[in-house]
């Protein structure tokens, strides 16, 4: 038989493609479109971002002929906790007593259609007293507890949400004995994770059995029982959760779909109806979580070679209103240095509430924030010295047995590609060419950004399970509770469990993201799918094809274990291909032969054991890359053209090159945005742009061709060498962008993004100081 043509490293064309480019996959909102028995629901939210509630009136509102239910946080039933989320509960379906952010319900109500049910939510009347609104999480940070929360379910009445550090070496001696310090402040922006489907929700009540099914687009169809049990009143196991096809999510949804599944099952759960709920595209804006806003404090010490001595790092992040998925603490200390061998380091970073939209998962997970503070200062640190970008970084990259600054040391084996995608990608953009400056009041440059990123959450458990099942014909079921968000699951899965059973691609179907049907795995989040789903999946082909080879040795060939293989849809004793028998009839055998057809893979990274200088190994392997801007910028109105963006990615093994590269193209495009136009603007707790015509992201006239690189030094801990490349993309490219800028103008700005107001005011500013 002839295995040479591997699956793995095949491009294949996403199962779902098809579907979704001719509209006839089916979402959310489209379930709904045909069913006469849903009621609709509308949420009242606060017109404030902190304010006491004085009264509310809902009488005019269920007087409305149509109206089904009206609630308020008085009507929730007896046993029910007026809180859900992933970590903590700690987000009110109803505002009680006040509310924190815009986001705050204070009434919700169901309807027999949707036209009702807005002019019933208008009939409202809430009485509010103002209270003060903190926009700024380092002024929160230096105040007394109570700004914000008095009884919070984690941090009591704390104005932080949660605190990290890095603890390592003698910071003060590799300060006192450099020769070069660098001081600095960055910045970067709340922004919207701007996915095109809003956020939607189908609750059912179960008449059968008591419980209630979910249907929405998720991250976690298994974290949603846990979060929502407590505001539902019922056990986990009477929850169930189905996955709709989901529509873009970048993170958000991990918790955004529990805000739309909490009202429209409260509702469901009062009525004994089915309730639709789907937010407008102005309530996404100001109620869902967004990518955390941040301040950074970074400074560097360094010899006159270039070599990094030590750093010293202070991060404030903007929580929101809502604890969330608070793991940005521990993200942007963890990447406080780069992916760059550094002995001493202190770093600090602290969470903060305000009165915002809280700050939930967005690809890159704190990642593009700390690597915009220390890829800047790179660059910084190089015009200091007179030395080339790109040979700073040569000098202080990690390779095979390097320490990054927590101590982890970055093993060869796991993959350290860093070298090569940072010389790729200097080839790549000519940069050893003479120089296009550009000509006139538009002035063009180039810029690298180097970057890491960890391939899971970084912490214990982070396991992944599965159901492998065989059918009698020879085909395979996996069962598994992770989604398609657009990044390729279905398509990785399937080369993987095909490859591994040696069956025909076309007979492996996924069953994917449906609490009935699949195990606890965790989100689909953190770039973990394929290197941790994918080794569950190994694990339990394993296991049914070592079943197959010893019923089919054992009963059927009469010959050792060791002498038969599995390929091509055939059992056969190897090198005697002339032997092959189908699979579809040994499985038949097997299953007569009481041989169990279906199994458990699981698959756990090593375990993480946190010490409290935060020096522990978080990660089992990284994905390394570098990203290559060149840009050009008119000095007359400060507007930036992105002209090309290269990047190359140390992925381990391209499962599907196609769908890596994909992967690639997008996350540039949203780093651009992030680096150029993307930034919410909040004042008193309220958000002053709320629509597309206000919240600019990129377009196709935006985005140059987005080059991609793949690059490969494979993992050994994961699926056929894979590591992940879901969120790698994005982190590298606005600092890339910003030091390009530099590149252009000699001008260096360390907030981002670079909008043609910041840009011009940098270079006005610039002017006068050299006048």
């Amino acid at each position: 038989m002839n295995r040479n043509n591997s699956l793995i490293g095949k491009r294949m064309v996403k199962p779902d493609t098809i579907a979704k480019v001719t509209g006839a996959a089916k979402f959310t909102a489209d379930l709904a479109v045909h069913r006469t028995d849903l009621l609709y629901a509308k949420a009242l939210f606060s017109p404030y971002g902190h304010a006491k509630i004085v009264s509310i009136d809902t009488s005019q509102a269920e007087a409305l002929d149509g109206v089904e239910a009206v609630m308020t946080a008085k009507d929730l039933p007896p046993g029910c906790v007026n809180g859900y989320g992933l970590d903590e509960y700690d987000k009110p379906v109803l505002a009680e007593n006040k509310v924190i952010y815009e986001g705050d319900a204070v009434a919700i109500l169901a309807a027999r259609d949707l036209a009702t049910a807005e002019k019933a939510i208008s009939l409202i009347q809430v009485e509010y007293e103002p209270l003060p609104a903190y926009d700024d999480p380092r002024e929160v940070f230096e105040m007394e507890a109570g700004a914000i929360h008095e009884k919070h379910p984690f941090s009591g009445d704390r104005n932080i949400s949660y605190s990290a550090k890095v603890l390592r070496g003698d910071v003060e001696a590799a300060f006192e004995k450099a020769d070069v310090i660098l001081d600095h402040y960055f910045e970067t922006p709340m922004v919207d994770h701007a996915y095109i489907e809003p956020d939607v929700c189908i609750a059912e009540p179960d008449l059968i059995q008591g419980g209630i099914t979910i249907y929405s687009p998720q991250h976690n169809v298994q974290g949603a029982k846990k979060s929502l049990c407590k505001v539902f009143g019922l056990p986990q196991s009477k929850i169930h959760v189905i996955s709709t096809i989901v529509g873009g999510a970048f993170g958000g949804k991990e918790d955004s779909t529990f805000d739309v599944s909490a009202i429209a099952g409260v509702l469901a759960l009062r009525t004994g109806r089915p309730v639709f709920y789907e937010e407008t595209r102005e309530e996404v804006f100001r109620t869902t979580g967004k990518r955390h806003a941040a301040f950074l404090h970074h400074r560097l010490a360094a010899d006159k070679t270039g070599k990094i001595l030590g750093i010293d790092v202070f991060n404030i992040i903007d929580k929101g209103a809502y604890q969330s998925v608070d793991a940005i603490p521990d993200r942007t200390v963890l990447y406080a240095g780069g992916p760059y061998k550094i002995p001493a380091s202190r770093a600090h970073g602290h969470s903060v509430y305000t009165n915002h939209p809280y700050g939930c998962a967005f690809r890159g997970l704190g990642a593009p924030q700390a690597h915009f503070a220390i890829e800047c200062q790179m660059d910084m640190l190089a015009h200091e010295l007179g030395m080339d970008p790109i040979e700073l970084r040569l000098k202080n990259i990690v390779r095979d047995g390097d320490s990054i600054h927590t101590g982890q040391i970055m093993l060869g084996e796991r993959g350290v590609g860093l070298e090569e995608c940072l010389l790729k990608v200097k080839e790549a953009l000519c940069w050893d060419a003479p120089r296009d400056r550009g000509a006139g009041v538009k002035k063009r440059g180039k810029g690298v950004a180097c970057f890491m990123y960890g391939i899971g959450t970084g912490s214990s458990p982070d396991g992944a399970h599965c159901i492998v099942q065989a059918q009698r014909d020879g085909s395979i079921n996996i069962g598994l509770s992770s989604n398609e968000l657009g990044q390729g699951l279905l398509v990785a899965m399937k080369q993987i469990a095909a490859e591994a059973m040696g069956v025909s691609y076309e007979k492996v179907y996924v069953d994917y993201s449906n609490s009935a049907t699949s195990l606890e795995a965790g989100a689909t989040v953190s770039s973990r799918t394929t290197a941790l789903m994918g080794n569950a999946v190994l694990a339990g082909c394993k296991t049914l094809r070592e079943r197959f080879i010893k019923y089919a040795a054992d009963e059927v060939f009469k010959v050792g274990t060791e002498s038969l293989a599995m390929a091509e849809d055939t059992v056969f004793v190897k090198g005697k291909p002339e032997t092959a028998i189908p699979l579809e009839k040994i499985v038949t055998g097997a299953y007569r032969a009481q041989v169990p057809l279906a199994t458990i893979g699981s698959w756990f990274p090593p375990r993480v054991h946190p010490n409290p200088k935060g020096t522990h190994d978080q990660m089992h392997a990284f994905t390394f890359g570098t990203c290559g801007v060149e840009l050009e910028v008119d000095t007359e109105t400060g507007e930036l053209t992105v002209l090309r963006c290269i990047l190359a990615c140390d992925v381990g093994k391209a499962i599907n090159p196609s769908t890596v590269e994909g992967q690639m193209e997008g996350g540039m495009a949203q780093g651009i945005g992030w680096g150029i136009m993307e930034e919410h603007f909040m004042s008193q707790g309220r958000m002053k742009n709320h629509t597309y015509h206000d919240f600019l992201i990129p377009t196709a006239v935006d985005v140059p061709n987005l080059e991609t690189i793949i690059v490969e030094h494979p993992n050994v801990l994961g699926p056929f060498g894979a590591k992940g490349i879901g969120e790698p993309p994005v982190v590298g490219i606005a600092p890339a962008i910003r030091n390009a800028f530099f590149d252009a103008t000699g001008v260096f700005i360390n907030t981002i993004p670079l909008t043609p107001v910041r840009v011009m005011e940098a270079l006005h500013k610039c002017d006068k100081g050299k006048e």
